[in-house]
């Protein structure tokens, strides 16, 4: 779903926890951008204690053989076939209501939301794993990632502040970016910041772990993708009031790590659940295979 790292406030800067690539999604430093822990832990056990439930995820693969889906069958959406524009989730049919409502959600998107934002399928991914994946599963992780990022991006747009929990992992969600939600504004992100130029899958191995623990985040993953985003690269945030401020998320293509899982969510579909992250500029010394170094 992703996002890359800020140069200074994303790469640079520790997160207390983060999300993917918010642009800088990485736990503890940035990929989607920095955020604090009490913050997000304080949004998210917000959420639970009112009684929200996780829809259940399953990782997946997706059989040998059958063809690369494109966004716009990337997720199912039966019961909101007839929501054709975000509409506020009281005035869409009462099936449809029960199928958001675990998310949080205020409004609810089209059912081919991922389809009208033209969210891309990934290029070729160059698989590192030496056949321990699969090379079309590592694509379909891929364009898992890229439509998780279309849902950040819808989510962002429309002040969907929960329903970014159900995307990645809590130290990728970038705190000015939580700032901005919480306080009833949004989000543009461009593609830049959310579909990478390339793509190489590697297995988290023990060199991996190592950097993770030395940047102080946690990471559940056996695999990551090493991404580069094109760079110059800025995003938008609208206060409520209206009044935007821009930041630079890569002033150059930079290198991103994206550990995570695919998930098979009942709503959103397939996505890329990244869990942590960190950048080649990274001076905690970050795995050289994944640097070229």
């Amino acid at each position: 779903m992703l996002v890359a790292p800020r140069e200074g406030s994303k790469a640079d800067l520790a997160l207390g926890a983060r999300r993917p690539s918010r642009a800088a999604r990485v736990s503890g430093e940035v990929v989607r951008g920095r955020a604090k822990t009490a913050m997000i832990c304080s949004w998210l056990l917000a959420c639970t204690a009112c009684g929200a439930i996780a829809p259940a995820n399953v990782t997946s693969s997706r059989p040998s053989g059958s063809p690369r889906p494109s966004a716009a069958v990337a997720a199912p959406a039966a019961p909101c076939a007839g929501v054709t524009v975000t509409t506020s989730i009281a005035q869409v049919s009462p099936a449809c209501q029960q199928l958001w409502s675990p998310y949080w959600v205020t409004e609810v998107p089209p059912a081919n939301e991922l389809a009208l934002e033209g969210v891309p399928l990934a290029p070729t991914v160059v698989n590192m794993t030496n056949g321990a994946v699969s090379d079309q599963t590592a694509q379909h992780w891929a364009d898992a990632s890229n439509w998780d990022s279309g849902w950040w991006k819808w989510a962002q747009g429309h002040d969907q502040l929960f329903m970014l929990r159900f995307l990645v992992g809590p130290s990728m969600i970038p705190a000015d970016e939580v700032d901005v939600l919480q306080n009833g504004g949004t989000v543009e992100q461009p593609d830049c910041n959310l579909y990478p130029l390339s793509w190489k899958l590697f297995p988290v191995d023990a060199t991996a772990k190592a950097y993770f623990t030395r940047r102080g985040l946690q990471t559940t993953a056996a695999y990551a993708f090493v991404i580069v985003y094109s760079g110059p690269c800025s995003e938008t945030l609208r206060s409520a009031n209206g009044t935007t401020s821009t930041i630079v998320d890569f002033t150059q293509n930079t290198t991103v790590f994206q550990p995570g899982v695919l998930r098979t969510d009942p709503v959103l579909g397939d996505i890329w659940y990244a869990d942590a992250g960190g950048t080649c500029q990274d001076p905690n010394g970050p795995p050289t295979a994944w640097c070229g170094r």
